[in-house]
């Protein structure tokens, strides 16, 4: 295969907020990366741009993950990382039925994605050149403290969480699994300046991380070929409020 591209990063939900910023960084970084992402964007566009490698796909569809699959094994010769940035964060609702489909549709990208993926791409995390390939998991500081306003989301994100440690036993020494848990990095539209204010007077450094704290974890723990099963904490301090 020598078209295929060598130690290629996989990114999910790149096409915006933090994926995007990692997607750029990486790819200014010098690496190859391919960019998951749930729909067209301008954005995935000037990834394209830049030398990424895209696909888009709904990851909750029953045939997307072994379409991924084989898309990938069609380009890449060998995967330097997987970074499963791909989320959805949403208040659970007050009606029980949009609330369990709201939650299966979080376990599906936050835990099933992850659990797929770190299984069928094992070979080719295996492949890459350098002495470990790494598997990222960025889940968030509420998977260890949850917030019953978004119950959903925390235990998806702490089934992510779970996953992500017991890749860490099943595919060492060759691929190092390990977790971000971001607090405050960006607000959504959503967020009243109420909220917004509320949530900074309990941050520490009072203030949002921005997608660069994101970029900068994952950048150590890509250089630390001795660190696996670790969870990174990026919240400005939250979790100690």
């Amino acid at each position: 295969m020598p078209s295929a591209i060598v130690d290629a990063i996989l990114i999910t939900g790149a096409g915006r907020r933090v994926g995007l910023h990692l997607a750029e960084r990486l790819i200014a970084a010098g690496h190859p990366v391919v960019a998951h992402s749930h729909h067209e964007s301008t954005a995935l566009g000037g990834l394209r741009a830049k030398g990424a490698l895209t696909t888009i796909s709904d990851l909750t569809d029953d045939e997307a993950l072994p379409a991924l699959v084989r898309f990938i094994e069609g380009h890449v010769q060998s995967l330097r990382a997987i970074i499963h940035n791909a989320s959805i964060f949403q208040i659970t609702s007050d009606n029980l039925q949009t609330a369990v489909e709201q939650f299966q549709r979080m376990i599906a990208i936050h835990a099933t994605v992850p659990l797929y993926l770190n299984n069928s791409l094992f070979a080719l995390l295996s492949a890459c050149r350098e002495e470990c390939a790494d598997i990222i998991h960025i889940t968030d500081i509420y998977a260890d403290n949850p917030n019953p306003k978004f119950d959903a989301y925390c235990a998806s994100k702490a089934a992510s969480q779970n996953i992500a440690l017991s890749s860490a036993k099943k595919f060492a020494p060759k691929v190092k699994v390990n977790i971000i848990q971001p607090g405050p990095i960006l607000f959504q539209d959503w967020h009243s300046q109420e909220l917004r204010n509320q949530i900074l007077a309990e941050t520490l450094l009072q203030r949002e991380g921005g997608v660069e704290s994101i970029g900068l974890a994952a950048e150590a723990i890509l250089a630390n070929n001795y660190q696996t099963g670790a969870i990174v904490v990026v919240d400005g301090g939250r979790h100690l409020s």
